[in-house]
């Protein structure tokens, strides 16, 4: 497990999510590893990095995401 901080795109297991809260609206979404590429988001940048990037489904509100990972329990990573 990476504290928050250093924690990169690239570090996270097939068990681990990104958890995203609107610091706007308060609306939560966990997306998978596997799902940012697909967003722009490559295994080098930094997962705090998201918080400006990311913009909520619910308000359309960008830049207020509060980011967080949950750790999964994989024995691999």
């Amino acid at each position: 497990m990476v504290p928050l901080y250093a924690a990169r795109i690239g570090d996270l297991g097939s068990g681990d999510f990104v958890k995203v809260e609107c610091g706007a609206c308060g609306h939560e979404a966990l997306i998978h590893p596997t799902a940012l590429p697909g967003l722009q988001f490559q295994p080098h940048h930094l997962a705090v990095g998201l918080e400006q990037r990311l913009r909520c489904r619910e308000c359309d509100v960008r830049g207020k995401a509060v980011v967080s990972i949950k750790w999964g329990n994989d024995s691999d990573v």
